[in-house]
């Protein structure tokens, strides 16, 4: 399930005219001399490419939603603990070369690693919620439950990030919960302690993107990166040798695919933010629910029936609403 997004983008623009105005002056010898900084995820910087943003975003929830359905099939065999090891063992050990090289290792070094210890502990505790609740659920209707955190990052903004929330937010906010019940179906047989694993997820991959919020102004996106992984696989390996089960040649190709595809779609996520702006890219997110549909279909013989299409039609809308009410809020707040 997708990873967090960066900061909303008003700000990213005022800073953008800033430095279109201080790039017309000549610049001075002890100009030339002063170290760049460094680029993070909301640098004004940013190429300005939004078809090729638009592509790499679809190309990575395209690659995180193989992921998920990888560690599904491998869910039937292995815990899922195992499954969530083997997914951040590869991963790490493919991110480990990009910052071997000396432009690039400079970049572990960061003056908050308490943050991105908390940042990462969140994702890591999304990812193995998500992964236990798509061992036990269709994967249509665990994304679609997953597709909430959005709200609540819109629900925490104005106390972890100090943005207001109108009321019109506010209404959409609780428009998208009455999806959440719709496929919940409270009263209904339907409703298991296993519908609770994609809401801890949900949760947990909201205070994972405010967080990562908070990091994107000061820290570079590959730091972000880096430690990812390696918060994932320090919690992660106690976890997998408790239930150990040593894992076949096919099993150990498929833990590799599920790196390979987690490290992909991050990677391409990034390179997203780089390429467009987050109010150009961000919607295009929920593309994951259709790719979850085909695989669950394909692979798995699920098919979602009418209320879970309706509540992932009432999430996705207010998600969406909420999305547009951001990108106006400079204009036209609420």
């Amino acid at each position: 399930m997708a990873g967090g997004l960066p900061a909303a983008p008003g700000s990213a623009k005022r800073r953008r005219l800033r430095v279109c105005r201080q790039t017309r002056r000549r610049p001075a010898a002890t100009d030339l001399a002063r170290p760049r900084p460094t680029r993070t995820l909301n640098s004004s910087t940013r190429s300005s490419r939004p078809r090729l943003g638009i592509l790499l975003m679809i190309g990575a929830i395209f690659c995180l939603s193989v992921m998920e359905a990888a560690a599904k099939y491998l869910t039937a065999t292995q815990p899922y603990e195992t499954v969530v090891w083997g997914r951040y063992l590869f991963h790490f050990l493919l991110t480990v070369p990009i910052f071997l090289a000396p432009t690039t290792i400079r970049l572990v070094r960061t003056g908050r690693p308490a943050m991105h210890i908390l940042r990462s502990l969140f994702l890591a505790g999304g990812t193995l919620a998500g992964i236990g609740a798509i061992s036990l659920m269709p994967l249509a209707e665990a994304t679609a439950l997953v597709f909430s955190a959005p709200l609540l990052v819109t629900l925490m903004s104005p106390w972890a990030l100090g943005e207001p929330v109108g009321w019109r937010r506010r209404s959409a906010i609780a428009v998208g919960f009455l999806g959440v019940l719709i496929i919940l179906r409270p009263g209904t047989d339907f409703l298991q302690w296993a519908a609770l694993l994609p809401l801890l997820a949900s949760l947990c991959y909201a205070c994972y993107q405010v967080s990562t919020r908070l990091l994107s102004f000061s820290e570079h996106p590959l730091t972000l990166f880096f430690y990812t992984s390696l918060v994932g696989l320090a919690v992660t390996t106690p976890m997998a040798f408790a239930v150990w089960s040593p894992p076949t040649a096919g099993e150990w190709l498929l833990l590799l695919f599920t790196g390979f595809f987690g490290f992909a779609g991050q990677f391409l996520l990034i390179k997203a933010f780089q390429f467009a702006e987050a109010s150009t890219v961000a919607p295009f997110i929920y593309v994951q629910l259709p790719f979850a549909g085909v695989f669950g279909w394909w692979l798995f013989g699920d098919l979602p029936d009418l209320w879970v299409l309706l509540g992932a039609a009432v999430i996705i809308g207010s998600g969406l609403y909420i999305w547009r009410r951001e990108t106006r809020r400079a204009a036209a707040p609420d």
